[in-house]
């Protein structure tokens, strides 16, 4: 008597795949330099898609749609922070250059950091931010102005 067995190919077997990220620190530097920044993420997002579209088209925003989200915006230091997946990355950090008006803001990014996770891309902004604050302590006179300061520019609340 023989026993059949039947083994699924290698190709057909269920294994677990961990889907890569990327993230992406920018600096948003408007034209002119007397402007405030208002942006929020989703038109960043929004923004950033519509390029991917237009350069890439279709199959571009396929690729980069999947697991893009910008997960951090400070007004205050112009810095975000978009995530997407590995192999959409290069369409996204290609495209970021070319991109010259953000909603109704002439603007440009500035590519500060790629990296593979969320913490080295925290690591990186804090390191950034501290800079950014030696620079800008010394122009605030009174303690609660730079506590205000200290405050606004070091929160970073990456879990939208």
């Amino acid at each position: 008597m023989y026993i059949s067995v039947s083994i699924a190919p290698r190709s057909l077997r269920c294994n677990m795949v961990r889907i890569k990220n990327r993230y992406i620190a920018v600096q948003i530097v408007p034209y002119a330099t007397k402007q405030t920044l208002h942006l929020k993420d989703h038109i960043l997002a929004k923004c950033i898609l519509q390029n991917v579209e237009k350069h890439y088209g279709v199959y571009g925003l396929g690729v980069v749609e999947q697991g893009f989200r910008v997960k951090y915006c400070n007004e205050r230091t112009k810095i975000a922070v978009i995530r997407c997946v590995h192999r959409g990355q290069r369409f996204v950090s290609s495209m970021l250059p070319l991109i010259t008006l953000i909603g109704d803001l002439r603007a440009k990014f500035r590519t500060l950091y790629i990296g593979a996770t969320i913490i080295q891309c925290n690591k990186f902004i804090i390191k950034h931010q501290k800079q950014f604050l030696d620079r800008f302590m010394g122009q605030v006179e009174s303690a609660k102005e730079r506590q205000d300061l200290f405050k606004r520019v070091m929160e970073l609340d990456m879990d939208r």
